[in-house]
């Protein structure tokens, strides 16, 4: 997890959603519609002398890979970003596209019909997949992460296409799910000061976070307008909203041991658990000092430290060190774990 640090940046990314009840396509957003229905009315005659229109199909699965999809995303990435096909692996897709912390919840009363998770949207013309949509679905909306085309639809403006659609299923899920917290498309960050990043203000009414008061603001309000022109960070003048804190025995503690985590506790059941660990020898002192830093944790990260786990090495932060020998046996130990260390993520 990461926070951006917007006043020491030179591209602010702010975070940007949409309501989508209140969403009204503009009139050039309705042209990219009309475009792409007037491909699908362009069909073949079939074997008796009739028309009929292509058949558009979005479809939504847990996120996976898949082969076809793959091959797509390479066309795209050596036709748009300009990237050698040799340098494009299945390896880096996956960690790109595909991975994903989120856990999956099925679908269940008050959820959307596919349920929360990481996902994969496949849009097909008479089957041919043009484009591939990658978003999560989380209990308050769509977050859409990540969007591939064919290069040969380039016309239709699929990116813009692609918003529209992601826009429509949030509002029928969330007539389906009968739930008034699934109401919104997050778009990523918005750039104001990136004329490529500034469309998406053009979903109207979207919303940006003020990273000084945590309070969301209408892009189009010309007092909102004013301040990101301007470089400012603050986007409002109302007061800050006091975010939750977590009290520092509720906070996540994860033990790792020579480069493999050990168990994940709560601050408050660290003690008993440390005694439980029979080959350290546990200095209370040093409990004492790590409880300190866990407030500051807690200070720093509020609510999100109560399911963000703080990762400590046991042998360097609870163990004692004094003499010759014990410096000697923590450098053999580093170099123990320098080979046998596993890495999550990069």
């Amino acid at each position: 997890m990461y926070k951006p640090a917007i006043g020491e940046t030179c591209c602010a990314p702010y975070t940007i959603r949409l309501r989508c009840r209140e969403f009204v396509r503009s009139k050039s957003q309705r042209k990219v519609v009309k475009r792409f229905e007037r491909v699908l009315e362009e069909a073949d005659e079939d074997g008796v002398g009739c028309q009929r229109w292509k058949a558009f199909t979005c479809t939504t699965s847990r996120s996976s890979f898949v082969e076809e999809e793959f091959e797509l995303w390479k066309k795209y990435q050596v036709a748009v970003h300009g990237d050698s096909e040799d340098e494009l692996r299945r390896t880096s897709y996956e960690r790109f596209l595909v991975d994903s912390p989120l856990i999956e919840v099925s679908p269940g009363a008050g959820t959307p019909s596919v349920g929360y998770g990481a996902f994969h949207q496949q849009y097909r013309i008479d089957g041919e997949l043009i484009a591939v949509g990658v978003i999560d679905v989380l209990p308050t909306g769509l977050s859409s992460k990540y969007f591939f085309w064919d290069p040969a639809y380039a016309h239709l403006s699929l990116g813009k296409l692609s918003a529209l659609k992601e826009i429509e299923w949030v509002l029928d899920e969330a007539e389906k799910s009968k739930s008034p917290e699934f109401a919104y498309y997050y778009m990523g960050f918005y750039i104001h000061n990136c004329q490529k990043m500034r469309y998406k203000a053009e979903y109207s009414p979207s919303e940006i976070l003020c990273p000084v008061t945590h309070r969301w603001v209408k892009v189009d309000d010309p007092d909102v307008r004013r301040r990101l022109d301007a470089g400012d960070t603050r986007l409002t003048n109302e007061d800050a909203i006091e975010l939750e804190g977590c009290a520092p025995s509720d906070a996540l503690v994860g033990l790792a041991y020579a480069g493999r985590l050990l168990q994940c506790t709560r601050l408050s059941d660290l003690p008993k658990l440390m005694k439980q660990l029979t080959f350290i020898d546990v200095s209370n002192v040093k409990l004492a000092a790590f409880a300190e830093t866990m407030k500051e944790f807690c200070d720093r990260f509020r609510g999100a430290a109560k399911n963000v786990m703080n990762l400590v090495d046991i042998s360097r932060e609870f163990c004692d060190s004094d003499d010759d020998d014990d410096e000697e046996e923590e450098k053999e130990e580093e170099e123990e774990e320098e080979e046998d260390a596993f890495y999550v993520g990069e």
